[in-house]
């Protein structure tokens, strides 16, 4: 299949393109031209890239134009990190007038799917499991944005019955993820002995494994025409705190690393529950995690060793 992914450079993107390429597929991407790609440098000569990015209408129609993909997953966010993020025109341009656009451009493209990766943060802070029924409260402007996003990809499944689907992606972890996420920064830290500021011992995530994002996106491809227009999502079901994600990383490196706790104050989604309500995405999938908490640490270690 001839699949076209934005957000390729980024962490999750980089993986799955990696995937989709062992899987023989026609890999098409959207990047702007100063990009460097560096988590997918070795992979572009056998990648068709396109210039553009989800400000650039004309871009876009372009990269539709010469691709004319059988399918599409959209990764491409203005993220957020410790609590930080972009301006709000770069956040609002492209999280929400992004996904508008593409839809609109691609909306008599007869693809097969068009997978979108929605955020956990949409639903707000909750006091239990999240389930994709839940009533959603973001807090701030980016899980505003990654709501509104969604919510244009189940509009265009259910009012036009085209092929979308999104997964709410819970904690993701593994191999060349961000700079200063805290799983990175634990490990990073600890395999070199140096302290490590964290913020409050009981604050929780749902952690995922980057390879089983990746596996559930992959199944993804054949769901969406069944699931037009639904929201699923993708975690662990476990809520796991950082003093298990740090026990486990010492236990795992032998680091004689000292964690400063409440060396900042906790961000506005840190709660002592979070967690994926995942009854929904076992029904439609045959998907489960591969990777216990444990395993995809240990994978990810070695990647920062290699």
């Amino acid at each position: 299949m001839a699949i076209l992914v934005t957000g390729a450079g980024g962490f999750i993107g980089s993986h799955l393109v990696r995937r989709l390429l062992h899987l023989d597929h026609d890999v098409h991407i959207l990047a702007r031209p100063e990009s460097m790609l560096e988590r997918i440098g070795d992979l572009l000569p056998r990648i068709k890239r396109h210039d553009g990015d989800m400000n650039d209408e004309e871009g876009i129609k372009r990269c539709i134009g010469k691709a004319q993909p059988d399918g599409i997953f959209h990764l491409a966010a203005s993220n957020i990190q410790t609590g930080k993020r972009a301006s709000d025109e770069d956040v609002v341009t492209t999280n929400i007038l992004g996904m508008a656009k593409l839809l609109s451009v691609t909306k008599e493209l007869p693809y097969s799917f068009l997978i979108h990766a929605g955020s956990f943060l949409e639903y707000g802070m909750k006091m239990q499991p999240m389930t994709e029924t839940d009533v959603c409260e973001p807090a701030e402007l980016y899980s505003l944005s990654k709501l509104a996003a969604t919510l244009l990809a189940a509009a265009a499944g259910r009012t036009s019955k085209k092929p979308t689907l999104t997964f709410r992606i819970f904690t993701p972890y593994g191999a060349n993820m961000q700079r200063g996420r805290i799983i990175e920064q634990i490990i990073r830290c600890s395999l070199h002995n140096e302290d490590i500021p964290l913020t409050q011992p009981t604050v929780t995530r749902d952690f995922l494994y980057v390879g089983d994002i990746v596996d559930l996106l992959i199944e993804g491809m054949e769901k969406a025409k069944t699931h037009a227009g639904e929201i699923f999502n993708a975690g662990s079901g476990q809520s796991t705190t950082l003093q298990t994600i740090v026990d486990e990383v010492f236990a795992q490196t032998k680091s004689t690393s000292i964690v400063r706790w409440n060396s900042f104050p906790p961000v506005l989604y840190d709660t002592a529950t979070c967690q994926a309500e995942m009854s929904k995405t076992f029904a439609a999938f045959r998907w489960r995690p591969a990777h216990t908490l444990a395993e995809g640490l240990s994978e990810t270690i070695t990647s920062f060793q290699s």
